[in-house]
């Protein structure tokens, strides 16, 4: 099966380059297709990528063009701060031989730019990208659902690609596009599998070393949760976790707990917009 990899790009060229270095270390042959964002700068073309061009920012609008012209029977998307390990391209596409396997997603392996700071924990450090599995599994609930940074599709199970109204966009950290496509990949039938043998190493950059972003990403995640899931159950959920949230917290100093009180007030300030 042909392997298609589709980088998405906004303003970020160093990041890009080192992204693109690593693919052009593999060692098995992938088509590879830049979607530049509406970056300020227009990406320069680049020996045997295929380069597309978008004047409208966001993340899914990125990756429904890199999509519309891949090629491969599969599809992969990896972050653009992401570097792909040379054996990358045939650890993804191998759960593929199955032909119930509909989605496959691989390690996040973090690279800190910046010292680490105590507190950040593993679990947090899923809210900046990086996966904790350690052994090859199927996801079979959305907790265990596999991240855009490094993720591959079968094209006849991803169907239309991601919904346009979620994702990223600008410094909007708006979620749940991955989510919605793994959903419908599901609905189809096929399977999910989590392979930890594909690796990316990842970039963990000084702003999300920052208990700032943290805010703000799980706030995000609030907004996500309103826009595509919210209900009586949801919202009752999430007030009667406030309390514990806080005694967690209290009791144990891990942040995590903290953090996911922005998630309760992101998803209620949508709802009251809303």
């Amino acid at each position: 099966m042909r392997l298609s990899a589709v980088v998405c790009t906004h303003d970020r060229p160093d990041d890009l380059r080192r992204c693109l270095a690593a693919f052009a270390a593999l060692e098995d042959a992938v088509e590879v297709i830049v979607v530049d964002s509406a970056s300020r700068t227009a990406v320069e073309p680049v020996a045997g990528v295929r380069l597309v061009r978008l004047d409208e920012s966001g993340l899914s609008r990125a990756r429904n063009a890199g999509l519309a012209v891949a090629t491969g029977d599969l599809v992969a998307f990896v972050d653009d701060d992401a570097a792909v390990a040379p054996d990358w391209a045939r650890r993804i596409a191998e759960p593929f031989t199955e032909a119930t396997v509909g989605c496959v997603g691989g390690t996040c392996r973090p690279v800190f730019v910046s010292r680490r700071p105590a507190w950040l924990s593993e679990r947090l450090l899923q809210y900046a990208g990086i996966t904790r599995f350690r052994e090859r599994r199927d996801a079979v609930a959305r907790r265990d659902y596999p991240f855009g940074a490094n993720i591959c599709f079968r094209r006849s199970a991803l169907g239309e690609g991601f919904p346009e109204h979620l994702g990223r966009t600008g410094s909007a950290l708006l979620s749940g596009e991955e989510v919605v496509a793994i959903d419908r990949v599901r609905e189809r039938g096929f399977r999910v599998v989590l392979e930890p043998r594909a690796v990316v190493d990842h970039l963990v950059g000084p702003e999300r070393c920052e208990g700032s972003y943290f805010w703000r990403r799980l706030w995000w995640q609030g907004v996500t949760r309103a826009r595509g899931e919210a209900s009586v159950a949801v919202t009752l959920r999430l007030l009667a976790a406030l309390p514990v949230r806080i005694a967690l917290y209290a009791g144990t100093r891990d942040r995590m707990h903290m953090y996911r009180l922005a998630e309760t007030a992101g998803y209620l300030r949508e709802l009251v917009a809303r």
